[in-house]
């Protein structure tokens, strides 16, 4: 029996996922309310201090949130243009190298890429990548987003032409089949797919997925496209106001996402359940398909804050599906699946979210 530890991290939409053989598992999330566009410095600078508060707990891999240190609300080309990177350059690379090296682990960080055409041809293509680099600062595997949201179009962004992939990931002595979806992947293709069709969560089941890692920017169910000025600044105001730092480490609010919901009022602390739970509706091949004695991992770390007109849902959460069959309850209409939550952060904190996970 192997347990690892599982550091999700999210800042600026930025999950950290560790990995660590011994005797206890943990999954830390360290969610970021400032996703500034653009703010390099800023963004690195609030996750340095994230690791630092974690205290004592080296991660084994670090996963975090789609673009994490760019933003993610670019209005076009030109606007992305001067926070383009090549794969193996640029700041956001060089910060996943950095922590790989400063903390011997793995590092999946999320960057807008710039593809640079082989000659003849001329010119370059923009993807919404992901990376994961290896504690001696090496690539491991470069994921381009498949499935893309408007705001990635509105910017350029092209589709991965590979699709979903699988790959092996080898943690501390044992190999995991590991998938990479980006956000948008989550959803039915261009939200034309018919929704029981789950193209992501299908590929990892017959893949045979240990790790599915999603980094995001999912936007809150509170925010909505009619958004005027007045929503904005209402918004923004709640941001305003310096809320602690979150360590959560305490197993009893394991199931957070599933307690009922607390009213309409906006809170910045509490998770976004509606948003949390409807990833989980999006992996239901997960629980729907039986495999016994072959968990599967299912990471999302999200970013949080309002960006120009945009308001994220934050809720970075991590659920374990453990293979066995899932029944509906048809005189309560309540589903019975089995799997393991382990907690969420809120939707608009900053904050490490700390578990113990068996694989």
């Amino acid at each position: 029996m192997k347990y690892y530890l599982i550091y999700l991290w999210s800042f600026i939409g930025f999950p950290l996922l560790d990995y660590h053989e011994t005797h206890n598992c943990c999954c830390s999330v360290k969610l970021c309310n400032r996703p500034d566009r653009g703010q390099y410095q800023e963004g690195i600078q609030d996750y340095s201090i994230g690791i630092q508060q974690n205290n004592g707990h080296s991660p084994d891999l670090i996963v975090l949130p789609e673009l994490a240190i760019t933003g993610y609300n670019f209005r076009d080309k030109a606007q992305i243009e001067p926070y383009l990177e090549v794969k193996g350059e640029g700041k956001s690379y060089n910060f996943g190298r950095h922590l790989s090296e400063e903390y011997h682990c793995h590092t999946l960080i999320g960057y807008p890429e710039k593809f640079i055409l082989p000659k003849p041809q001329s010119g370059y293509k923009i993807y919404n990548s992901a990376v994961l680099i290896s504690p001696t600062g090496k690539i491991i595997h470069n994921y381009r987003k498949s499935f893309l949201y408007e705001t990635d179009e509105q910017w350029g962004c092209e589709e991965s032409p590979n699709g979903f992939e699988a790959f092996n990931l080898e943690i501390r002595g044992r190999v995991f089949k590991t998938a990479i979806g980006i956000c948008m992947d989550l959803n039915p293709y261009k939200f034309k797919a018919p929704f029981e069709k789950y193209e992501f969560a299908n590929f990892c089941y017959k893949n045979n997925v240990d790790l599915a890692l999603v980094p995001t920017a999912w936007l809150n169910t509170s925010w909505s496209e009619d958004w005027t000025a007045k929503d904005v600044a209402k918004y923004s105001a709640l941001y305003e106001k310096k809320i602690p730092f979150e360590i959560n480490n305490q197993d009893k609010l394991n199931d957070i996402i599933l307690s009922p919901d607390e009213g309409s009022e906006y809170k910045r602390e509490v998770p976004d359940k509606k948003t949390a739970r409807y990833w989980i509706l999006r992996v239901d091949p997960f629980y729907t398909n039986t495999h016994f004695g072959k968990p599967i991992l299912f990471v999302v770390c999200n970013r949080s804050g309002v960006e120009d007109k945009m308001m994220y849902a934050g809720s970075s959460s991590i659920t374990r599906f453990n293979g066995g069959s899932s029944h509906l309850d048809t005189r309560t209409g309540q589903m019975f699946i089995d799997f393991d939550l382990f907690g969420a952060l809120g939707q608009g904190t900053e904050g490490i979210l700390v578990r113990d996970v068996e694989l």
